[in-house]
């Protein structure tokens, strides 16, 4: 069976490794090599891609920044449409095309009805979704540019989720979102769509005998807003006694260390790690925060409570089908008084504290371990193949 994957479209292979996240993102990939699978990335990248993919066993790196180069970038988006023609070796030579999210996924597309292969459409989350509620909960700043987005993301996804012989998404509520936006009942009853949570190495991410940081919070993330980290900053003004540790980076990183200093908070921003040295550092922390507007299947989430972290998270979708609330993990609004009295009485509980994260691993090792996920895959690309 041989498999070429398209890269959200943009990215590279060098953003995984600078962000920390390759050997997280490429484990799937690896266990499904040891079931005769060939496999291909496309990336986004240039020359620094192959150089990079020496770390990778038995996956041929295809970056196509050449391909898209343009003084224009504008122009970017357009070329990007003629790149199946331009590889048609590569996809000539496939069984299956699979994205790895939505972005991008028009050359899938079009690669599909030029070369007839199968095609796996996997979103991480559904984009016209998260559209849709980040104007419901910032509001629209820009009319014209939010209508303009809203049809482009339609129109690519609409395009996508018809034509996929399999498709996968990581939350059950992304499901039954498309189902009714594109009128896919028809293609849930057949099982082209299907719900793949993400996965974890529960071998890696696991509870480590290590000293604990006593009264410090830990948020691991994108710096972005849609991690509502303001309204966490304003929620530490009232935990005088507490410390919040934040892993992770983005383009907010001067505005939240500003927001900081005005209010008189000590905020620890670390960098980045590489996911491999996560366990170690997370196994440091009794409490993790995920305070999101929205989020999709958050991968870190999910690590940090196979590391049988308590975890506190918004009450949004994307979180709420994880997390039950006392059980395996805690709930918070998105306000600072909500968040703040969240870490306190989770804080003060040190009983509730300790239960959560034994039922928090128990859960991942039932429904998201890289092993059940890499089997479950394999056996989609089985049936996507029969059709």
């Amino acid at each position: 069976m041989r498999v070429i994957i398209l890269f959200t479209y943009g990215i590279s292979l060098q953003d995984w490794d600078n962000q920390g996240i390759i050997s997280r993102e490429i484990a799937l990939y690896e266990n499904l090599l040891e079931k005769h699978i060939t496999l291909k990335f496309l990336t986004y990248g240039n020359e620094n891609d192959l150089e990079i993919s020496k770390k990778i066993r038995n996956i041929d790196v295809i970056p196509v920044f050449k391909l898209l180069k343009s003084r224009i970038p504008k122009f970017h988006l357009i070329k990007s449409l003629f790149i199946p023609l331009k590889l048609k070796t590569e996809f000539v030579n496939v069984d299956i095309i699979k994205t790895n999210q939505i972005d991008g996924s028009w050359i899938a597309c079009i690669a599909k009805i030029i070369f007839n292969k199968k095609l796996i459409i996997r979103a991480g989350f559904d984009k016209l979704r998260r559209h849709l509620v980040l104007a419901n909960k910032k509001g629209i700043k820009n009319l014209l540019k939010y209508v303009l987005n809203y049809f482009w993301i339609y129109i690519n996804e609409f395009l996508a989720y018809k034509i996929a012989d399999g498709i996968i998404l990581t939350s059950n509520q992304d499901i039954a979102f498309i189902i009714k936006a594109f009128k896919l009942n028809n293609r849930y009853k057949k099982n082209i769509i299907q719900h793949f949570s993400n996965y974890v190495d529960t071998s890696i991410f696991k509870p480590l005998n290590v000293l604990k940081k006593d009264k410090h919070v830990l948020f691991i993330g994108r710096l972005t807003e849609q991690k509502n980290l303001f309204n966490l900053i304003k929620a530490f003004k009232d935990l005088d006694e507490f410390s919040l540790d934040i892993i992770g980076v983005g383009s907010l990183k001067n505005k939240l260390i500003d927001k900081a200093k005005r209010l008189g908070i000590q905020i620890n921003f670390l960098g980045v790690y590489p996911n491999h040295k996560l366990p170690e550092i997370i196994n440091q922390y009794e409490i993790l925060i995920l305070p999101s507007y929205w989020e999709g299947n958050p991968k870190v989430l999910l690590e940090a409570m196979s590391c049988g972290l308590s975890c506190i998270g918004s009450n949004i979708q994307g979180i709420n089908n994880i997390i039950k609330h006392k059980e395996n993990g805690y709930f918070c609004e998105l306000t600072p008084t909500s968040i703040k009295n969240a870490i306190l009485d989770l804080y003060k509980n040190e009983s509730l504290r300790k239960q959560i994260g034994i039922n928090a691993r128990k859960y991942i090792l039932d429904n998201c371990s890289l092993k059940i996920l890499s089997e479950k895959e394999y056996l989609f690309y089985q049936e996507v193949l029969r059709r």
